[in-house]
């Protein structure tokens, strides 16, 4: 069996769990389809025109400055809602003969679009514009060398915290998980909590076993070695627990997103990991604590020092498209051109997503709210640049990712209520995803012999 079929064999109807966070809710599938043949370059008259499904803000208008500046090739519209809701939409689509050209998605749809014959190999229209885009980003396009995706943002990830209530503690940000884990304690006995972690979400747990260098799928021949028990994930599994014992953290449910907002602001949880387009949605909900945030790098975990997350998003180019030359070129161009990118960074007019371009320091000052910051602003923008310059490789979303989310949600509600230990579900998650591939006719091992 070679490369690409270990990474796609069994996972056709697999739907995987969005890293990236992305708004919910239903939607219908817009009528479109493919316009044009491959290659065919359009003329005045008779423009190529491809159709273009997304949901995030400002994408209409970096499609308005694109169909102002071309004339052979125009691109047509259509706002969806995101997330799985989109993910869905595009399959019923493709199914249906009606996939768009262009659908806006995430790193992690690229295995199953890839198997279920909707994502097409775009590297031979990519690949000439490589040195455009940062080499991490690159990189978390490919699936065995093959381009399935093309980058338009990162997320690379940093620390902030409310500086007045760490100075009163004579605290100063962590440098190290554990440094991390003694301070939730001084906190708490102040009757704060340093962090959230909701109960319906194990997100924080994923994002710190990836920080700290796990891989709990990696491909070997043609078998995934499932491996939860490695000594990254038990590192980020013993600071979680630590945590947790102490109760340090509070367990406010994303769902009642403004209660969140509102611990964050009053103080009451006084430290976040976060995105630069988290930022913005502070700002939108705060009243109190304007100025009072600083930021800093990720605390480390010893085994894997100053790396953080960062998925991906980005745009595909549907099998069914008649012109995937002229499409994978408009989503490069989309994806790296000045006026483009700086569109979608804007934290008005776009979404503050990170440029996924060679180039994009001089990003990074607009995407970061002053308002939340003050003073603490220019270092926040070093932070987030360096922060961009240190991203984890090797995190593999793998084939029945989705159900293993879930199964992880399942026993993470428990974990939160103190009615498991963080390493019994990690057992349980060991053998229980070996069991669900092989069901779906996947070979799979135990990694962590």
């Amino acid at each position: 069996m070679n490369a690409m079929k270990r990474f796609v064999t069994g996972v056709a109807a697999l739907s995987l769990g969005a890293a990236l966070a992305a708004c919910g809710g239903g939607v219908g599938t817009p009528t479109a389809g493919p316009t044009a043949d491959p290659g065919v370059e359009g003329t005045d008259s008779q423009p190529v025109t491809l159709n273009y499904w997304g949901w995030k803000k400002g994408t209409a208008d970096q499609v308005k400055l694109f169909n102002e500046t071309h004339k052979d090739v125009q691109i047509k519209y259509t706002e969806v809602k995101g997330g799985v809701d989109a993910l869905n939409g595009l399959r019923n689509a493709a199914s249906a003969g009606n996939a768009p050209d262009l659908q806006q998605g995430t790193q992690d749809w690229m295995v199953p679009l890839v198997s279920e014959k909707v994502a097409a190999d775009v590297t031979p229209w990519l690949s000439p514009s490589k040195d455009k885009f940062r080499e991490s980003a690159y990189k978390a396009s490919q699936v065995n060398d093959h381009n399935y995706v093309i980058p338009t943002e990162q997320a690379p990830q940093f620390f902030v915290y409310q500086k007045p209530i760490y100075d009163a503690a004579n605290l100063e940000a962590p440098k190290t998980m554990n440094e991390f884990v003694d301070q939730g304690k001084v906190l708490a006995a102040e009757s704060r909590k340093i962090t959230n972690m909701a109960g319906e979400d194990p997100s924080t747990l994923v994002n710190w076993a990836w920080q700290a260098g796990a891989q709990w799928y990696k491909a070997d021949g043609d078998t995934w070695k499932i491996n939860f028990l490695e000594k990254a994930t038990m590192e980020a599994a013993d600071a979680t627990q630590k945590l947790i014992d102490e109760d340090a953290i509070s367990t406010q449910t994303f769902a009642d997103y403004a209660a969140v907002q509102q611990m964050y602001d009053k103080g009451n949880t006084a430290t976040r990991h976060i995105w630069t387009w988290s930022t913005n949605g502070m700002v939108s909900n705060f009243k109190e604590s304007f100025g009072n945030w600083a930021a800093a790098p990720v605390p480390e975990f010893s085994t894997g020092g100053k790396a953080n997350v960062s998925p991906i998003g980005g745009i595909f180019v549907t099998e069914q498209s008649k012109s995937k030359k002229a499409a994978a070129e408009a989503a490069v161009w989309l994806a790296t051109e000045k006026e483009s990118v700086a569109i979608a960074a804007d934290p008005i007019k776009g979404a503050s997503s990170f440029p996924v371009i060679a180039d994009s320091d001089s990003y990074v000052s607009t995407m970061l709210p002053e308002k939340l910051f003050g003073a603490n602003h220019d270092e926040a923008v070093k932070v987030a640049i360096e922060a961009s310059k240190n991203i984890a490789p090797d995190w593999t979303y793998g084939p029945n990712y989705t159900a293993m989310y879930t199964e992880l949600a399942d026993g993470w509600a428990k974990v939160i209520t103190k009615q498991q230990k963080v390493t019994d579900m990690l057992k349980h998650m060991q053998e229980w995803t070996i069991n669900d591939l092989k069901k779906k006719g996947i070979n799979a091992a135990d990694g962590s012999v």
